[in-house]
């Protein structure tokens, strides 16, 4: 079965060779051999949110914060959100006031990694310390309730007749929610140089855009649209996975040859002792195994996706790889 890579790059038009699925349960060593010895709690942890609250990587922070201190592998936790283009503003202001602080954590994921790809600035990445792929999830597109398009064969109508004329919000320039958009343009048969595409900091943000006619259309995490597809404001047109989810049909099912999924994740300063990082490798590792932790996957629509270690890190290697190749194939711009 083709994997969410497969999928990605050949909407892209590019070949690279058969990598690891997304989705393994976690890491090829086990989750007891990751946490023997168990790690001793800390007084405080900050985590540092790239993004402005409400969206999904402010949900996944808070949740990992909640399991912390639910397992008491932590006493207290501080939040700091400061979003902009896609966390790279972020994870410079980390890097910059964090770089060396053993009790300080960074959410990131696929967006920050493609928000990077698009401008040309994949070797930030390097001045933070990968701990683990938490969760991932799938993209949901949406169009405003008594809009004019009302669902997803009179998008791609309008589409291929006048690209310009369906502005698409979603997260971050060049990030997932932007390369969907481009794929599935793409896959219509329509040049994506054209996209009018809208970034945003967060699902509410993109859905301001459509409620004001700045957008015809937005993508993002289901979990950022569910209140609005449960009351009704919001008509979801497609999801992202390959078969139907959350009752929603799949782009596949409807017939545009395309699928992708998101990952968020967590990393830790650059500037630290090795085994400061193995600590808190561990205490993440140990809050992804608490009630609290599976309860927040269970809200939040998300899939478990824990990865760490030598995998994670060969995993962001592909990554930032396949999002420089399909930010040049689809022509996305900051």
């Amino acid at each position: 079965m083709p994997t969410r890579r497969h999928t990605l790059v050949a909407a892209a038009g590019l070949a690279l060779p058969a990598i690891a699925p997304l989705v393994p349960a976690q890491s090829g060593r086990s989750s007891a051999a990751a946490t023997s010895g168990a790690p001793a709690a800390l007084p405080r942890l900050k985590i540092y949110i790239p993004a402005n609250a409400g969206g999904g990587w402010d949900q996944t922070g808070r949740s990992l914060g909640g399991a912390l201190q639910a397992a008491q592998l932590v006493q207290h936790v501080e939040y700091e959100n400061k979003g902009g283009k896609g966390g790279t503003l972020g994870l410079a202001d980390f890097v910059a006031r964090h770089g060396s602080d053993p009790d300080a954590l960074l959410i990131g994921g696929m967006v920050m990694i493609g928000a990077l790809a698009v401008n040309r600035d994949e070797q930030a990445l390097r001045q933070v310390t990968p701990i683990a792929r938490l969760t991932s999830d799938y993209m949901v597109l949406v169009a405003p309730a008594g809009g004019r398009i009302t669902d997803l064969k009179k998008m791609v109508a309008e589409v291929r007749q006048n690209l310009a004329t369906v502005p698409i919000a979603g997260g971050s320039a060049g990030g997932v929610d932007h390369m969907l958009a481009g794929m599935i343009v793409r896959s219509l048969g329509v040049n994506p140089a054209g996209l009018q595409y809208r970034p945003t900091s967060s699902g509410k943000d993109a859905v301001v855009l459509l409620q004001s006619g700045q957008a015809a259309v937005a993508i993002s995490g289901y979990s950022e649209f569910k209140a609005g597809i449960e009351d009704k404001s919001l008509v979801p047109l497609a999801v992202s996975s390959r078969k139907t989810l959350f009752g929603i049909p799949s782009l596949r099912e409807q017939g545009i040859d395309t699928e992708l999924a998101n990952w968020r994740g967590v990393f830790a300063p650059g500037l630290l002792e090795d085994s400061r990082k193995v600590a808190l490798r561990q205490l993440v590792i140990r809050a992804t195994e608490s009630p609290a932790w599976r309860q927040a996957l269970l809200d939040n629509n998300w899939l478990g996706s824990l990865l760490y270690g030598k995998e994670f890190e060969d995993f962001l290697a592909i990554e930032q790889g396949i999002a420089s190749a399909v930010t040049l194939m689809l022509k996305l711009k900051a």
